[in-house]
């Protein structure tokens, strides 16, 4: 059919609403999608300097940092001594090289980190490194 109407047809040109929309739709699924790991750093911790060591593996260890108050933190979330054991008992029984990495802040007490060891030995845990920075060339 022609239109013989006093109208005339308009060259509208793309429509962009189904690509927005797509793009949007894909924004959304890769924002839920994706998960960002985030490496436990707390940024008021200072660690010691260590003139011998290497680096870990680039494996997915448990980390625990020691604070200078005497705090014990894991995920970001402080607990108590018993909660780090329960921890470390599921995480030893669901894997059987779980590693575990301390970062202790240089005025942490030293009875904390020895208590963390044993909490590591009893949840049948081998693998414990100490995190550090490298010595200072002075």
């Amino acid at each position: 059919m022609r239109h013989d109407g006093g109208e005339e047809e308009r060259d509208e040109g793309i429509n962009l609403m189904p690509l927005i929309d797509v793009v949007f739709l894909l924004l959304i699924f890769f924002l839920a999608a994706t998960t960002f790991a985030r490496e436990e750093v707390e940024l008021d911790l200072r660690l010691p300097e260590a003139k011998s060591g290497t680096a870990s593996a680039p494996a997915k260890p448990l980390v625990v940092n020691l604070l200078a108050d005497g705090r014990i933190s894991v995920d970001g979330r402080d607990v108590t001594m018993e909660a780090l054991r329960q921890k470390l008992a599921a995480a030893g029984g669901r894997n059987q090289d779980q590693s575990v990495l301390v970062r202790g802040d240089r005025d942490a007490q030293f009875g904390i980190g020895l208590q963390v060891l044993d909490a590591c030995r009893l949840a049948k845990i081998t693998k414990v490194d100490f995190a550090a920075l490298p010595a200072s060339k002075n």
